[in-house]
């Protein structure tokens, strides 16, 4: 059964992640040490009254941006988790924390970690980074499943921002999140300036999840402008309760004024080829 929303879902949070286990969403985004909040229809939400992560992690105890959660083939959830543009892991036995960081994070001047695990179990971590030796834009590499460490030689650079829905008021890519159709790999991320209007959601497509990925010509799949909603990207990608695909993402709290940023959710639709986005809407139907 479908549901009607009215966007924004949730104001004042942006970057979100969405786990879902056993009928109930558990939405995750940035904010201090990560606040938790809980729905069974991705348009009410309750916060719990505790955080995600309730001490420092690495030493590090400020901007806690854009967290994302999955578990593991072992049993084990995993929360990748931006802290201080470090990048690192932590895991957990409860969709609603405490989340305990691995002993030393991943890398720093990095940000936007996202798990993804593949039918084969296999376990991709993909990441903004412009540490030493790396310019800046998308990378990925495999995880090791049992020491959650990198494996040795297995990073590789995704893409480099250079498209003009990527370089609005500056040149970025961030924000990725993984979807598999078929066999294809759809690796969509948002392009452009946070601060930018036209700050959007593009996709890229590929027959392996580390390499020959190609801009998809339909890109952007969702944008904002200057005088509705603006400011539309740093998404994730659920499905609803009905078993159908939607997006959920942040926009500007208005045209014209960018905090507090507000979380907003529409449809998202893959004919075969292609994944297609309806809004930014005001209001709808998942």
């Amino acid at each position: 059964m479908k549901v009607k929303y009215q966007n924004p879902i949730l104001p004042g949070y942006a970057d979100p992640d969405v786990y879902l286990e056993n009928g109930t969403y558990y939405l995750y985004a940035t904010s201090y040490r990560y606040d938790v909040w809980i729905s069974t229809d991705l348009v009410h939400w309750e916060k719990k009254p505790n955080t995600a992560i309730t001490a420092p992690v690495w030493g590090m105890d400020r901007w806690h941006w854009a967290p994302d959660v999955k578990r593991l083939p072992d049993g084990r959830l995993l929360m990748a988790a931006s802290v201080q543009e470090h990048l690192g892991l932590l895991t957990a036995t409860s969709p609603e924390g405490p989340f305990v960081p691995e002993e030393n994070f991943l890398f720093d001047c990095s940000i936007d970690g996202h798990i993804f695990v593949d039918d084969d179990g296999t376990v991709y971590l993909y990441y903004v980074s412009w540490r030493k030796d790396h310019r800046y834009g998308l990378y990925g590499c495999i995880l090791d499943p049992v020491t959650l460490r990198p494996v040795e030689g297995s990073e590789r650079p995704i893409i480099y921002p250079e498209a003009p829905y990527e370089c609005q008021q500056a040149p970025v890519a961030e924000a990725p999140y993984m979807l598999k159709f078929d066999g294809k790999y759809v690796l969509t991320y948002s392009g452009s300036h946070f601060e930018s209007p036209f700050y959007c959601v593009a996709a890229l497509q590929s027959d392996h999840p580390l390499e020959g990925f190609v801009r998809d010509e339909t890109n952007p799949i969702l944008v904002g402008n200057t005088t509705e909603i603006s400011g539309c990207g740093h998404h994730c990608i659920v499905t609803t309760p009905s078993g159908e695909l939607a997006l959920l993402y942040h926009t500007h709290h208005a045209p014209g004024k960018i905090h507090p940023r507000d979380l907003a959710i529409d449809p998202l639709y893959w004919n075969g080829e292609h994944l297609s986005c309806p809004g930014p809407s005001r209001e709808g139907e998942i």
